[in-house]
């Protein structure tokens, strides 16, 4: 078995649970639009605005790797739509941009990362938009891959290989560690990557492959590979 040289890590549902703090950003986009642009949300209910987030993703392929721009898009159709400036979608995109990174860790994310850090370079990879400075992690990585930066959403094989590449190992040398069984499993095994499942809510496998290793926290992860 090839010695690993580095860890990728997946962030969302990895290291924290996102979904409660996509809620918050939302709804607090969603009272600073009540607020500041009034005729939008006359027209528009919570969930209308979620809808047309969905429909821009999957109708404008060619951002949909970039989240952050497909939010600010999902401002602009908003604001002009209902006769407004355009400028405010910078400013509603800040706010959410800050609500977003305003989040907290599971309990075994911080001390796992501190232990890994000391033994193998750590590069983040991600599909999403998190900022890791304000998340308050960033020194425990020595890089990080976001799918906008590459063009392509997990499990496209260029987020890994670039991962790879900013670590200087090869595929088989690294080790991917994330919650989705497509997206970081499968997509890290079609490059040559070994795979760790974390399986944050005790989920059953139901791929016909298998991942090299399950685990439901960081702390086991650190355990299996120190």
């Amino acid at each position: 078995m090839t010695e690993i040289r580095a860890i990728t890590l997946d962030l969302d549902n990895t290291l924290w649970d996102v979904f409660p703090v996509i809620e918050r950003a939302e709804k607090n986009a969603y009272d600073l639009l009540s607020e500041s642009y009034p005729r939008v949300t006359e027209h528009k209910s919570f969930e209308d605005i979620r809808e047309l987030r969905e429909h821009l993703f999957e109708t404008m392929p060619e951002i949909r790797h970039d989240f952050t721009e497909l939010r600010r898009r999902v401002y602009v159709h908003l604001l002009k739509e209902t006769g407004y400036g355009v400028d405010g979608a910078e400013y509603l995109l800040k706010q959410f941009l800050h609500d977003r990174n305003q989040l907290t860790l599971y309990p075994d994310s911080l001390p796992s990362l501190k232990r890994l850090r000391d033994r193998y370079p750590l590069i983040s990879l991600s599909d999403g938009n998190s900022d890791l400075d304000k998340v308050g992690i960033r020194e425990y990585f020595i890089g990080c891959v976001f799918a906008s930066d590459v063009g392509f959403l997990k499990p496209h094989p260029a987020g890994f290989l670039k991962a790879c590449e900013m670590a200087k190992t090869r595929p088989e040398e690294t080790m991917h560690i994330g919650d989705h069984p497509e997206y970081d499993v499968e997509g890290a095994r079609n490059v040559g990557m070994r795979t760790m499942w974390i399986r944050r809510n005790g989920e059953k496998w139901e791929k016909e492959f298998e991942p090299d290793f399950i685990v439901s926290t960081m702390t086991e992860a650190a355990e299996i590979l120190l």
